[in-house]
């Protein structure tokens, strides 16, 4: 039986062998060294975070004020359960084709520049 995290060859668990020794792993990965490199991958690796976390907070705030603007419309009016399920449906879809145009727009722009979809040079 053999110790795996004493091997060189790079086939330990997650090839941290080859990652210690800057040779490529077999998934491709390898030692991140300078701090100009680390910030490089930090910065790939959480691209889409803040992202994803802006549109949380967006979809949480819009469905809690548009909950209080409708209680708020109850207790002036007086219809009880109405005006808070108006407009909890009203915020939930607002949000939704938000998201949907967003989603959509931010396709559009990957796709521009996808192989697929570039026009051949003109000969010249």
């Amino acid at each position: 039986m053999t110790d795996s995290t004493s091997s060189t060859t790079g086939n330990d668990a997650h090839g941290a062998a080859a990652r210690r020794s800057g040779a490529p792993s077999p998934d491709g990965g390898r030692e991140v060294t300078g701090a100009f490199e680390r910030e490089a991958y930090a910065a790939a690796t959480s691209r889409g975070y803040g992202n994803a976390m802006g549109r949380g907070f967006e979809l949480a705030i819009t469905l809690a004020v548009m909950v209080g603007l409708g209680w708020l419309a109850d207790r002036v009016f007086d219809t009880a359960p109405l005006m808070i399920i108006v407009f909890s449906v009203l915020g939930f879809a607002g949000i939704a084709v938000k998201l949907w145009i967003g989603y959509d727009l931010e396709m559009r722009k990957h796709e521009d520049g996808a192989v697929w979809n570039r026009q051949p040079e003109a000969a010249k």
